[in-house]
């Protein structure tokens, strides 16, 4: 069995390949790299490679992802670029008090948590871009996307694809999945954040119309729903994975995430209330979290309700 090899490039990965046999150390693009290499593994253990190759900074083989989807790409590292855009997500690292947030440096560990999320839950069609700006390549998803009903993606999903393309994600940050090309895009190095993310594409996928469903979750506060579905589904995830200290990182940062969104909504119609918003509803669910002296080991499952022992 090969595997299917997918260069990053400029602006990321190319949708394109060619197969090889045998190790992956042997794929053109790899033996100029010594610090690269498979560990021994071969291709016929992989069921598919049709995932990435990152940029020059990656040094083991956690690009390589099973199954033919879902798939991951990579923009490529500009440092000037990515610093910039880091410093600019200072509001997001205060509210969640976290450096990851928006650092544009995503790593091959929280990349992988996504994706075998994505793989449990048969999320085939996922394309999950890592901190990548590909308008062209989000249009041509957008124009493919059959499970979108076209009145809604050439009005709702054009003007989310226009905001994509001229106020890029790779600058202002902000990690989300886009209904309308099933695309989802991570600019933290936070899983929680991605898997938050990941489950709102689950909740997407099983609506029978996509189309409406999205559209009425694009409105304020109704978006909630499915932020407060989200955050549910992600907690119930780890909760059953039985990693106590990913459930406990998760509700670190999911209460003030929740709530800063609230807040951001609740004042958007203010000049610059959004930030404000975003910054008291962040510190409120800070509060909330330690008030209610949340643990991996309490019954409660989502952010947006009270715990007692």
């Amino acid at each position: 069995m090969g595997c299917w090899l997918v260069l990053g490039l400029s602006t990321g990965c190319h949708l394109t390949g060619k197969q090889y046999d045998g190790c992956c150390d042997a794929a053109p693009g790899l033996e100029s790299r010594a610090s690269l290499s498979c560990d021994g593994t071969t291709c016929d253990d992989i069921t598919s490679c049709d995932a990435w190759l990152g940029d020059a900074d990656v040094d083991s083989c956690d690009g390589w992802t099973g199954g033919p989807s879902p798939r991951l790409v990579r923009g490529r590292r500009i440092k000037l670029l990515d610093e910039t855009a880091s410093t600019l997500g200072f509001i997001n690292k205060i509210a969640l008090w976290d450096k990851r947030a928006d650092n544009h440096r995503i790593s091959p560990q929280t990349e992988r948590q996504v994706l075998s999320y994505l793989r449990n839950h048969q999320l085939d069609s996922v394309l999950v871009r890592s901190n990548q700006y590909d308008p062209l390549g989000e249009w041509r998803r957008l124009v493919a996307n059959k499970r979108m009903a076209a009145p809604w993606k050439y009005t709702i999903g054009t003007y989310d694809w226009l905001k994509y393309t001229l106020v890029p994600g790779r600058l202002v940050g902000g990690d989300w999945y886009s209904p309308f090309t099933d695309s989802l895009h991570l600019y933290s190095d936070i899983p929680s954040l991605g898997l938050v993310k990941a489950a709102y594409a689950k909740d997407v996928h099983r609506r029978t119309y996509q189309g409406t469903y999205v559209s009425f979750q694009n409105a304020p506060v109704i978006g909630l729903w499915h932020e407060t579905l989200a955050n549910r589904e992600v907690l119930r995830y780890l909760k059953q994975s039985g990693d106590p200290a990913a459930l406990a990182e998760a509700k670190r940062i999911l209460y003030p995430d929740f709530a800063g969104t609230l807040g951001a909504q609740a004042l958007g119609f203010v000049p610059g209330g959004s930030v404000y918003g975003r910054a008291a509803g962040a510190l409120a669910g800070h509060a909330f979290r330690r008030m209610a002296n949340v643990s991996p080991n309490e019954s409660a499952d989502d952010p947006h309700r009270s715990t007692h022992r």
